[in-house]
């Protein structure tokens, strides 16, 4: 055994009899292997200040007490672990348990966080970090932990912030390691079942335990402690914890919840039904912590792998409130996993996988979970939300568990289809899921009971529904209905009674899919095959948007020592001058002689040979891409920046001169437009954004009636940036104009430098990041709108100023040869291809997903909180509208669609200058592009919105001339004056056209 010395001790004798040696042993350590250099730690300084000297010897602790005393007296490696270990044993103290609230309990605890924790966490072992983690892994120690959380990142320690860097990462360290664990939740619940008898006093600690979960305490707690730890140089030195993301956090939430309801096997019936009860209050709450998805996701796919009938004991301890908020989440969380498109073939695996899982949660209270089911699926705000498969499921499982359900569904659905309000006022795409889900549940109530369907077909409800349908002012709408109609009538009349319009637009493929729609029938799998469809999705999910760069080569060394650049040419292997070392070349030639030679040109210039040492020069230039497998490898390439720059610098010119010669191009535009979507710029390239978007523009017309929704639909797929999100728009905005016609216009080419002499200014891309300037993709935009608002503002101040100068009409008088002579100089305008395919590619896919996603996320959606993102949402729609012009097929159905959307942001533009400029240039379109009979038919069928908007736009008009909607921005109030000016002046027009012909009918 070693001895060492520890500790010095001097005493002063008053006599000289039996006087002390100088130095005597106070404590001796047994020393382990591998442990010198850590105990030696242990007897150096605190990380919270002061000397660490461990005075205490070894004992055991006989009472809680004891071990109080000892943890606050600086106690050595060994007395800590033996008091841990009496601590955590059950058998030690008989009637104290740390996983009982009390006094004693907080005092130990918060003694082992104070003192022992910063001092002892990095120098034990991992089996000694486990008696810690036992120790603290209760509610009181949770609640200790994250008190200190809060202290060592709170405002009292401003000024020494570098000082707690080190004990911010060990506290971390053990919140993770105490929050660890598949059984948490169900091991906190058992420990306090054994350590707290009295039913009151488990009651309070449970609800504690309920809010220490279930809000937002561990998260803002850890996310504080990382902010603190960013501010200071040492931040870096511990990576960030899960704990911090609500989404990781919210996921993990629900794993330990699925665990506690799928883990009753073999404890008693009475802790059985307590311990789920808890857990569906932490449940219940956890669902206002924001993320459901996340929650959702963690619990159905541990309980699925797990035991799939907790699924249906969680429904029943959670009230009925809570349960419809679930069914929900639930619902959309299953329309994350299968896309939107109802174009889409989806297979009846998924859709019976899907039904597995609502079928587990309405097994246990199907009449109020079968209810909760139907007014999701009748509500067409919240139904909008749902993919096509989530609809056929909900269906599916409604027809099997709560059968009755599903002739109030009918007549609900059909109700509401029917009704004069909901087709004049709701979008297309409510209606189009609102038809959807009568037909499925038509069919399925005609094949269970052919009477009832048969009954409320015959009723005046359906028949006024048809004529209101068929009466209505949107093509869609009508269309609608006579699809519904036909399928209705196709299932409860005869054949020769079946209704039939006759019409081609009855008899097109999508007709077809509507009317086969009565016909499906799914059925309903088994979970296991959902756990097998979701292992599938989440192998199947792509590389990561910005990839791991894959580890560099070490660099090659010179004498011991590494060299950077280029690799250096080879050796040259002649090393010394053969021959005369001067050799005299004698001029004896006349210059005569050499007149009739030509000299060779001089050598332009090669930047790449500027440099003084030629072992830096880089031989290996990349060539430009020639087919679109080497570009889209070129822009992947995040270690040769002169590869990835030239491969930006021709990635538009390849793709347009390749776009008409084969299909190299359409076989890869969605692959090469996701690349692009998510690409970033590692090398500071010049001029990024324009070669992004100029590439982008260039896939989008290679086959715009693809690739229009599919950008239309990737601008509101989570994951993306803000600036990511505006980049598309403003590729589907001048991508449309191109295609109209509009291309020079529009043309991207760099602005000619500024000729000022530049007074110390910053670089382009550092001037872009410290400024307030948009980015150049929504420039090129917000410049191509502000052209347009120009074109609509000057006739209507040309039309005033003629008014005004109405006593020179015979100066103004033109000769009928000057006339002649303009139209023949006159160029005829290009042939406009956006307005054939506008509704379909570019309108309808922007405006229904747009819904979707508030229907989904509301105030939440980034299209709601960032006025930047609606802003160019909107002036994209504004500019297709524009270019697209009068000839737009389906025009009447797209201003009525495009006027309600402006009409429901008017509360948002109350608020926000720049939307309500979007939202009044828009309306200027809409009222431009529209003709003079189209305005008169606008203001016969669309008159209460007319006036509903110039209403608002005379309240705007009359608030922008005050000062009231910008404190001293006269020119963005003057801007917005103008606008609305020339919106009032356009539905004046068309009300005094409306009239003239309304009044000469009359007087006819």
């Amino acid at each position: 055994m070693d001895v060492f010395v520890t500790a010095v001790k001097t005493v002063r004798q008053t006599s000289s009899i039996d006087a002390e040696p100088s130095l005597s042993l106070i404590q001796t350590v047994k020393a382990k292997p591998g442990r010198d250099v850590k105990e030696g730690k242990a007897t150096g300084a605190l990380p919270g200040g002061g000397t660490f000297s461990p005075t205490a010897t070894v004992k055991d602790a006989v009472n809680p007490e004891d071990a109080v005393r000892i943890l606050r007296s600086q106690p050595d490696t060994e007395t800590l672990l033996a008091t841990l270990r009496k601590l955590t044993s059950p058998n030690a103290f008989p009637t104290f348990h740390l996983a009982a609230p009390g006094t004693l309990q907080a005092q130990i605890l918060n003694s082992i966080v104070s003192h022992i924790v910063p001092a002892f966490w990095p120098i034990l072992d991992e089996d000694e970090k486990v008696l810690v983690v036992r120790c603290m892994r209760n509610i009181t120690g949770i609640n200790a932990l994250l008190a200190k959380l809060h202290t060592v990142s709170g405002p009292a320690i401003e000024g020494n912030r570098a000082e707690f860097a080190e004990q911010r990462g060990i506290f971390i360290s053990v919140t993770n390691e105490v929050l660890s664990g598949n059984t948490l939740l169900l091991d906190l619940l058992v420990e306090l079942d054994g350590a707290v008898k009295d039913k009151t006093r488990r009651n309070l600690a449970q609800k504690e335990l309920i809010s220490l979960l279930g809000s937002g305490k561990v998260i803002s707690s850890v996310a504080q402690v990382e902010d603190s730890a960013r501010d200071t140089n040492q931040g870096g030195t511990h990576s960030a914890s899960w704990l911090a993301v609500g989404s990781e956090y919210n996921r993990w939430l629900g794993r330990k919840i699925a665990t506690l309801f799928c883990s009753g096997h073999g404890l008693l019936n009475e802790f059985h039904e307590e311990s789920r009860a808890t857990g569906g209050r932490v449940l219940v709450r956890a669902l206002s912590l924001g993320y459901q998805s996340s929650l959702i996701k963690g619990l159905v796919s541990e309980m699925v792998s797990l035991r799939g009938d907790g699924i249906e004991e969680l429904i029943g301890h959670i009230p009925n409130y809570a349960a419809k908020q679930f069914l929900e989440h639930s619902l959309r969380w299953l329309s994350h996993l299968s896309p939107f498109s109802e174009a889409a073939e989806y297979t009846k695996e998924v859709v019976s996988s899907l039904a597995a899982l609502l079928k587990a949660l309405l097994k246990r209270n199907p009449a109020t979970c079968g209810s909760h089911i139907r007014v999701i699926c009748g509500d067409p705000v919240f139904i909008v939300a749902l993919s096509y498969s989530v609809r056929r499921a909900c269906i599916a499982v409604l027809s099997e568990v709560a059968p009755d359900e599903l002739q109030s569904l009918f007549e609900t659905t059909m109700t509401t289809f029917s009704d004069r309000i909901f087709i004049d006022h709701s979008p297309v795409l409510q209606q189009e899921s609102i038809a959807q889900i009568l037909l499925l549940t038509a069919g399925y109530l005609h094949r269970a009971n052919p009477v009832a369907v048969l009954m409320i077909a015959q009723t005046s409800g359906h028949m006024q529904g048809t004529s209101n349908r068929l009466d209505a002012s949107g093509q869609q709408a009508r269309w609608l209905g006579m699809i519904v109609a036909i399928a209705i009538s196709g299932l409860v009349d005869r054949e020769g009674l079946r209704m039939s319009f006759g019409i081609d637009e009855v008899k097109t493929e999508e007709a077809s899919w509507y009317l086969r729609l009565v016909k499906v029938e799914d059925n309903i799998g088994t979970l296991s095959g959902l756990q097998a469809m979701l292992v599938r999705l989440e192998e199947d999910v792509g590389v990561p948007r910005n990839p791991l760069r894959s580890t560099a080569k070490s660099p090659p060394q010179l004498a011991g020592k590494p060299v950077f650049g280029p690799p250096r040419p080879p050796t040259p292997a002649q090393t010394e001058v053969i021959g005369e070392k001067v050799t005299e070349i004698l001029d004896d030639i006349s210059d005569e002689e050499d007149d009739d030679l030509k000299p060779y040109a001089k050598p332009d210039s090669d930047p790449e040979d500027s440099d003084e040492d030629a072992t830096l020069v880089d031989r290996n230039k990349p060539r430009p891409p020639v087919y679109v497998r080497d570009l889209m490898s070129m822009l992947r390439d995040d270690k040769a920046p002169h590869r990835f720059q030239l491969g930006m610098k021709h990635a538009a010119s390849l793709i347009r001169r390749k776009a008409n010669f084969g299909r190299e191009v359409k076989d890869h535009a969605e692959e090469m437009m996701g690349l692009l979507c998510d690409l970033q710029d590692p090398f500071d390239t010049n001029e990024f954004e324009e070669l992004k978007l100029q590439a982008m523009i260039a896939i989008l017309l290679s086959d715009v009636e693809i690739m229009g929704p599919w950008l239309s639909r990737h601008a509101f797929v989570e994951g993306y940036s803000i600036a990511q999100r505006c980049i598309m728009l403003s590729a589907l905005g001048l991508g449309g104009r191109e295609l109209a016609g509009f291309k020079n216009e529009d043309d991207l080419n760099p602005a000619l430098p500024n000729t000022k002499f530049p007074s110390k200014r910053l670089p382009a891309r550092l001037r872009a990041a410290y400024s307030n300037a948009p980015t150049s993709s929504v420039k090129a935009l917000d410049d191509a709108s502000e052209k347009i608002e120009n074109q609509l503002i000057q006739p209507l101040a040309l039309q005033a100023a003629d008014h005004s100068t109405a006593h020179l009409n015979s100066v103004k008088v033109r000769t009928f040869s000057s006339r002649m002579a303009i139209e023949r100089t006159k160029r005829k305008p290009a042939p406009n291809q956006l307005a054939k395919t506008f509704g379909r590619s570019f309108f309808f896919p922007l405006t229904n997903r747009y819904q979707q996603e508030l229907a989904a996320y509301g105030s939440r959606s980034v299209f709601a909180s960032a006025p930047v993102v609606l802003v160019t949402f909107l002036k994209t729609l504004a500019l297709l509208f524009h270019a697209s012009g009068p000839a737009t097929l389906g025009l009447p159905e797209l201003t009525a669609e495009l006027w309600d959307l402006l009409l429901s942001l008017r509360v948002q533009a109350g608020g926000n200058v720049a939307i309500l400029e979007a939202v009044l240039f828009a309306a200027l379109t809409v009222l431009d592009v529209n003709t003079a009979d189209q305005r008169q038919s606008l203001a016969q069928e669309e008159a209460k919105r007319m006036n509903e908007m110039q209403q608002w736009v005379q309240v705007v008009f009359e608030r922008a001339g005050g000062g009231e909607l910008v404190s001293g921005g006269s020119q963005e109030e003057t801007k917005i004056r103008t606008l609305a000016a020339g919106v009032l002046v356009k539905i004046g027009e068309m009300v005094e056209q409306y009239q003239k012909a309304m009044f000469g009918s009359v007087g006819r």
